[in-house]
């Protein structure tokens, strides 16, 4: 009789042996796993969030001198961290920055943007990462302020004490806009010319082509004054002093001083503007040699229709100071003092040229014949040779002369026997 061989299947197995059986071990550790895995995963992405927000753009190390065009002030951010940080996060200490350090204007650059963050709080990204900077040289221009007066100032008025405080701007910014700067002004009204007194008015500017950024005025108002009144314009011109003759040959003219220094003179606006200076009649110096304090009168404006307002003649004073001359005298001997050694000295070279200096009636007059100059070498101390040593200097002739010059300044000295020793 043949034996039937027992059909093995999983639903024969008790519990117990089902249930320790490998494969359903292996299906068991895997659920586990997965399920851990998702718990873990699921808790930490629940805890960690992120923020989008825009942060201000900081510019460090920035050359004080450069300014930036096209400058980005504004980045989009986006951080993440734990629920509990960013639930307390202060938005300016997430610090968006570029280093400008070390770049030189007049160049662009392509530089990172940076993003500074505190404690457990991470970067997700910066939007743009990158930037151009275009770095361009700040300066100042220092220009004097026009006044540009108005059309319709009545017949028969001009604008007299015009002053303006201070007279002069600066202009500051990139430094090819502005040297598009042709003139900067003021255009007071008719009313405000009326109204006298002093006034605060905008300084503005002309400008050969648009800027290519921000250009301002330092000060951008300065302070007015002038008045308009009935008669014929009148402005304040300089007094032009006219000399002839020689002067002492000692003596030159230190300074001119007129009081008044300045004249006023009146007439049609065409014709002042011809006028620049008034002269003086003219003042004989011939032989002058010491300072001098005359009343001069004023000539008369050349442009017809002007004239004088303020007095025909000013006091001009003359002050004057001593000329002086050079001469240069060559081949001087050069001699040797304070040498106690028993040695002969010689000098490579053994003349020098000597350059004084003296009042020029005394250079012209000078006769190295009778006025005796010495070129000499102190040899105090001096035991060795060779040595290159100065030369010195000096004429018999008290104050009159004084050397100025030595040509060569220095020699080299050697020592060498007679023929008896």
């Amino acid at each position: 009789m043949t034996k039937n061989k027992p059909h093995f299947s999983i639903w024969n197995l008790d519990f117990d042996t089902f249930i320790t059986s490998p494969l359903v071990l292996w299906i068991i550790s895997i659920a586990i796993s997965v399920t851990m895995w998702v718990y873990v995963t699921g808790t930490e992405e629940a805890s960690y969030i992120t923020r989008k927000f825009t942060a201000p753009l900081e510019y460090r190390g920035l050359d004080a001198q450069a300014i930036l065009r096209g400058r980005v002030s504004e980045v989009d951010v986006e951080v993440r961290g734990p629920e509990e940080a960013m639930m307390r996060l202060d938005y300016n200490s997430v610090i968006p920055y570029v280093d400008a350090r070390n770049l030189a204007s007049g160049t662009r650059y392509t530089v990172n943007v940076n993003v500074s963050t505190p404690g457990s709080i991470s970067l997700v990204s910066c939007t743009p990462s990158q930037i151009t900077l275009d770095l361009v040289r700040q300066v100042t221009r220092l220009m004097t302020v026009e006044t540009v007066l108005p059309q319709n100032i009545p017949e028969g008025h001009y604008i007299e004490g015009v002053e303006i405080i201070p007279k002069e701007v600066g202009i500051k910014g990139a430094e090819d806009d502005v040297a598009k700067v042709g003139s900067v002004r003021i255009t007071p009204t008719i009313e405000q010319l009326q109204e006298g007194g002093e006034q605060l008015m905008a300084v503005r500017f002309s400008q050969s082509e648009p800027f290519d950024g921000a250009v301002a005025i330092e000060p951008a108002q300065v302070r007015f004054k002038g008045n308009l009144v009935r008669g014929l314009p009148r402005k304040r011109v300089p007094v032009n002093v006219r000399l002839s003759g020689k002067l002492d040959s000692d003596y030159e003219v230190r300074s001119i001083i007129t009081d008044p220094s300045e004249i006023q003179i009146e007439g049609d606006t065409q014709d002042l503007a011809k006028v620049e200076a008034i002269d003086t009649e003219i003042i004989d110096v011939t032989g002058l040699n010491e300072d001098r304090v005359i009343v001069v009168p004023l000539r008369q404006p050349e442009a017809e229709g002007v004239s004088l307002t303020s007095g025909a003649s000013v006091r001009v004073t003359i002050q004057l100071s001593e000329a002086r001359a050079e001469r240069m005298i060559a081949n001087i001997p050069v001699e040797f003092r304070n040498t106690d050694s028993p040695k002969e000295w010689l000098s490579s070279p053994q003349h020098v040229s000597v350059t004084i200096e003296g009042k020029p009636s005394l250079i012209e007059s000078f006769d190295p014949a009778q006025t005796v100059i010495k070129a000499y070498i102190d040899m105090s101390n001096i035991f060795m040779a060779p040595v290159t040593l100065p030369v010195r200097a000096e004429t018999v002739s008290g104050d009159a002369f004084r050397v100025i010059r030595i040509d060569p300044q220095n020699v080299t000295v050697n020592a060498f026997s007679t023929a008896g020793n």
